[in-house]
This record gives structure tokens, sequence and C-alpha cells, in this order.
């Protein structure tokens, strides 16, 4: 299997009396390294294409990061941010873009379940957001007429779609217009793919038969995402806090 570069710590939240906003899970984006030859600093990412694809793209591949949600608790997804860059191989000043590139005509979110005992990954849900409907935003790693320019994408993810107890991951892709022109590429996270919780996953459509299924890559590649939503305990968990309500103004009573 082979990736083309371009070049989680995970977060369980405690279960509240309430539901509560809170950061579902989390890969922070990799620091960018000095480059000794240029300069200039440079932040590494992953092609990614978007499920929907079925490996039909110029890289057909796609990476997936890691998560889960502890027992106890549901989580309501709320919004996302990810960091990304993207080619700019049709463009004759690839360096000066302030946006990634309008071949990305929208980005494929899909969140799968891992904790099925085989390497076919099911999907439990996915959105599909046009790229003009991201808020894109420039990082620091930004050098004009340098490098391809790494944003910080941000939207909200409707539905109201809530994530049981369990282990999942979520993957990042590009739908192209072109399949042969510029690609998304996700920016690299800080896990490291050395523990289960920080695992990335990619699966690559060298063939058909190989798109979808998904071998591990502990090698340092993986996804840098921010995801949100809104948590609450389970059902029993609010029958125990409730029962220690009653027990304590019971004791104030006496």
């Amino acid at each position: 299997m082979r990736l083309f570069a371009a070049s989680v710590f995970i977060i369980a939240a405690s279960c509240p009396a309430l539901a509560q906003s809170t950061t579902i899970a989390q890969n922070l984006p990799f620091p960018a390294v000095l480059d000794p030859t240029s300069g200039y600093n440079v932040q590494d990412g992953t092609f990614s294409d978007a499920l929907q694809s079925d490996g039909n793209y110029f890289y057909s591949q796609a990476i997936g990061q890691s998560f889960s949600v502890a027992s106890g608790q549901s989580s309501t997804i709320t919004d996302i941010a990810f960091w990304g860059s993207s080619e700019y191989i049709q463009s004759n000043t690839p360096w000066n873009q302030t946006a990634l590139s309008s071949n990305i005509i929208s980005m494929q979110i899909a969140i799968l379940r891992t904790d099925t005992g085989t390497s076919d990954f099911p999907i439990v849900h996915s959105w599909t957001i046009q790229t003009g409907q991201f808020s894109q935003v420039l990082t620091g790693n930004y050098t004009a007429e340098t490098f391809s320019p790494v944003f910080r994408l941000s939207s909200a993810l409707a539905g109201n779609f809530t994530l049981g107890a369990g282990n999942y991951m979520i993957t990042i892709g590009g739908v192209l217009n072109n399949p042969d022109g510029d690609s998304f590429a996700w920016t690299d996270g800080i896990a490291d793919g050395s523990v289960p919780a920080t695992q990335a996953y990619a699966t690559v459509g060298d063939t058909p038969t190989e798109w979808g299924t998904w071998i591990a890559i502990p090698d340092g590649t993986s996804g840098a995402f921010v995801l949100n939503g809104v948590t609450v305990p389970a059902p029993g968990a609010i029958a125990l806090l409730a029962m220690a309500g009653l027990r304590g103004r019971r004791r104030r009573d006496r």
C-alpha cells in the first residue's frame, strides 16, 4: 500500500449532570517544522479523497483518525474544525492562494464504526458540505509563493446525529470536479498511532476491491480535527444522579 503525502489525542468528556457543549474528540495539528534546505516552516499533510469517490480520484486514497465515546454517555454532534491544504497544479501562481482549490467542490466528513472485528468499517453517518460553506482561515504557517497554504476549516454539522459509546473513526476527504486535478491534503495531527486510541487508517483504491478496506498506518500519518457536540449521560446515569440528589435532600430535611 502506498500513501501520498503533501509536502489523538482523544478527549473523553466527563459525564455531566446536564447536557453541555463539549469537545467529543480532537487531534491537534502537528506543528510546522523548519525545513533546513529552504529555511521555511513546513506543515505536512496526506492526500485524502471523499469515500463517495469509490477510489476513482487521482490519488485514490482516504485516511481516517480513531476516536472513542466513553461508556455511559452519548454525544450529539454540532460542529467540526479541521486543518488542510490543496495542490494547485491547475494554477499559474500555485502558492498565492487564499482558499482551497476550486477543483475541490465539497468535503465529505464521515464517521465509521471501528469495533466490528473486521477491516471493513461501516459508515454510521456522513455529511457532504460545499467547500464554499466552510469558514477558511489561513494559519500562521502560510508563506506566500513558497508552500501550499494550510487552512483551518470549520462548519456546523446539521442533523442532530448522536453517537453512543464505542470506538469510531472520522475520515475527511475532498470531492473533486476533475479527478486528475487538484486534491485535498488533510494536515497531519499530533497522534502517532503508537496506541490504539490514536490509530490512523488508510484505504487505497489501487484496485476496485481494495477501496473501503482499512489498513492501520502507525507511521505518524494522521488527520488534524476537533469534533464538538453536546454530551449527555446515559439514562441509567441520569437516574443515579437523580437518586443521589434525592438522598442529599432527605439528609438536609432531617
